[in-house]
């Protein structure tokens, strides 16, 4: 199956850990820091990105950025594509619709702007948020370079809810879904197993992927 992955130009990880499982075709846009203002400024080139990105007929196409993708509302410009598309954003919301579960705790690598406004649109989308944690970082880049164990650890001190998520396209999460459904019994989900069951389904792909229980028990 082959992806389409539209990222922020300083994404090191989503290509990575999906590729594991897909063949992923990319396209960038710029971005450096992970802040109200970097954000909407990339999603200003979202409308060009979602036409490169269409010429190489994926299966599927992500806008792999939660924060890009929850800090306004770029559904509209998904809408336009004529290839089936998600945000990572609307992934997630599906997938922990999916799993159902009613309240989240949320761990994350982003400032407080940014958490503060990620709890906001889950609320809107009728989620309770138990708890939400960030690492503070504003640099993507420093982002990427985080090791699996850092959302490990953050995800495990969360309170407990009916599921985690740990936020962030460009957080390293796959080694740490498993040990974290296994050590709490939930549900865990991270912004690219989302972002990756969700392409899956758009696409009609059946195969069971084992990558904790949604990958495995909801494709």
């Amino acid at each position: 199956m082959h992806i389409g992955l539209i990222i922020p130009s300083s994404n090191t990880v989503m290509e990575e850990e999906l590729s594991d499982y897909v063949i992923v075709h990319s396209t960038r846009i710029s971005l450096q820091n992970v802040d109200e203002i970097s954000l909407k400024k990339m999603n200003e080139e979202l409308t060009k990105a979602l036409t490169l990105i269409s010429d190489c007929h994926p299966d599927a196409i992500v806008y792999g950025c939660t924060s890009g993708s929850f800090i306004e509302n770029v559904e509209e410009i998904l809408k336009k594509s004529l290839i089936p598309a998600v945000t990572t954003s609307r992934a997630v919301i599906s997938a922990l619709q999916t799993l159902g579960a009613k309240t989240v705790s949320v761990a994350t690598p982003y400032i407080d702007e940014i958490n503060k406004r990620e709890k906001a649109f889950f609320e809107s989308k009728g989620f309770t948020v138990k708890d939400i944690k960030g690492l503070g970082l504003l640099n993507n880049l420093e982002i990427g370079r985080q090791e699996p164990e850092a959302a490990y650890n953050l995800a495990k001190s969360l309170k407990m809810a009916d599921a985690i998520f740990i936020s962030c396209t460009n957080f390293k999460t796959f080694d740490a879904i498993y040990e974290l459904e296994d050590e709490l019994d939930i549900p865990a989900i991270s912004s690219n197993s989302a972002s990756l069951w969700s392409a899956l389904k758009l696409a009609h792909k059946k195969e069971k992927i084992y990558l904790g229980r949604l990958l495995e028990e909801y494709l």
